[in-house]
């Protein structure tokens, strides 16, 4: 059986690292390949020994292209615009949506969230990774009957293939990981984090990744007097030291589905921060394993104490990674995942 993956952009990020890691478990299963506008992800998809078949934008024309070429028996669209396009190029080729966020033009009667349910009525299922990506989807009602639920995981094959591909020393004492873009508040988020590094003059904050709201984090930086202790690395190919390093870990979200960097941070033992959202939720227990607050002041205090606290810190580290090991149930999730590629061969 052959699965073509399409994904809308060509960086490495949560949605496309779901995709990249389902191609790398199912890699004696299936024959896989996954095709995205080119990029850095190219890297990544080598580095996984992934079939990447690139393309110039996603679009009909180009998506019809590889399919001719491909010949997949099933397509897997892993967001709103691939879903769009695969509806109009797959002809009588089966395609299921993977939904990754809750957005917030998802929950409203808005272009993008119509054209996802004209599209949706052709999709053969949709896979939502969180509850909320359901239920607070404006068209709920047209989609439900062919959405299952299945939250996220991480193949921990990978992580334990790539994180000897760098060993350099970071030493940085909380970090954010994920694009600087509207979803992921990287305003509040330098707020949050230059009040901390007032409070600890001696601690730095990593900020790994890239995204059009850099600049706007920068100029917070610089106003706040952190610049210097608030190192942007862009993107890491391999960001696995400087987050097993790391004493925490924080978000800010306005919207989550399951964050593949929280689920990294939870396999390195690492406690999280974040405001309460969506999939976070569900990843963080308050107080055991991290904190989660909508009141920026609690997040400061939180990391703070997680910074200061040895004793702290050990102990939800040792909670972390035991309740990863019971949410990160790779047999069920390739069980779940192969039925329903299988119900389509």
């Amino acid at each position: 059986m052959k699965i073509l993956h399409v994904l809308n952009t060509g960086k490495l990020s949560g949605a496309e690292n779901v995709a990249a890691d389902i191609c790398m478990m199912f890699k004696e299963d299936y024959e896989m390949a996954y095709c995205s506008p080119d990029g850095s992800i190219r890297k990544a998809l080598a580095d996984r020994e992934t079939t990447f078949i690139p393309i110039k934008e996603l679009s009909v024309k180009e998506l019809k292209r590889v399919i001719s070429a491909y010949q997949p028996d099933l397509i897997d669209a892993h967001d709103v615009r691939a879903t769009v396009v695969a509806a109009l190029a797959c002809k009588s080729i089966p395609f299921i949506s993977h939904l990754h966020v809750n957005n917030d033009d998802m929950r409203k009667t808005t272009i993008k969230s119509f054209l996802y349910r004209v599209a949706a009525k052709k999709a053969k299922k949709i896979i939502a990774v969180s509850e909320s990506c359901i239920d607070e989807y404006v068209f709920k009602k047209a989609i439900e009957n062919k959405t299952i639920v299945l939250k996220n995981i991480i193949y921990s094959k990978r992580l334990e293939i790539l994180m000897h591909k760098n060993d350099q020393d970071y030493f940085f004492d909380f970090i954010f990981l994920g694009r600087l873009s509207y979803q992921k508040n990287p305003q509040r988020l330098a707020e949050v984090a230059s009040a901390v590094l007032k409070q600890l003059p001696d601690a730095k904050f990593g900020v790994i990744g890239d995204g059009e709201l850099k600049a706007v984090m920068e100029a917070i930086f610089k106003t706040n007097g952190v610049s210097n202790r608030a190192i942007m690395t862009g993107n890491l190919s391999y960001p696995y030291q400087a987050i097993k390093q790391a004493k925490c870990m924080l978000f800010c979200s306005r919207f989550e589905g399951t964050p593949i960097s929280a689920l990294e941070a939870m396999y390195f033992g690492v406690p999280i921060v974040s405001t309460p959202t969506d999939g976070l939720n569900q990843l963080i227990g308050n107080k055991v394993t991290g904190y989660l607050s909508d009141d920026d002041n609690i997040l400061v205090e939180a990391v703070v104490k997680l910074i200061k606290n040895n004793d702290l810190r050990t102990e939800m580290s040792i909670k972390q990674i035991d309740k990863f090991n019971k949410i990160n149930d790779e047999r069920a999730y390739k069980k779940t995942l192969s039925e329903i590629y299988q119900s389509f061969n």
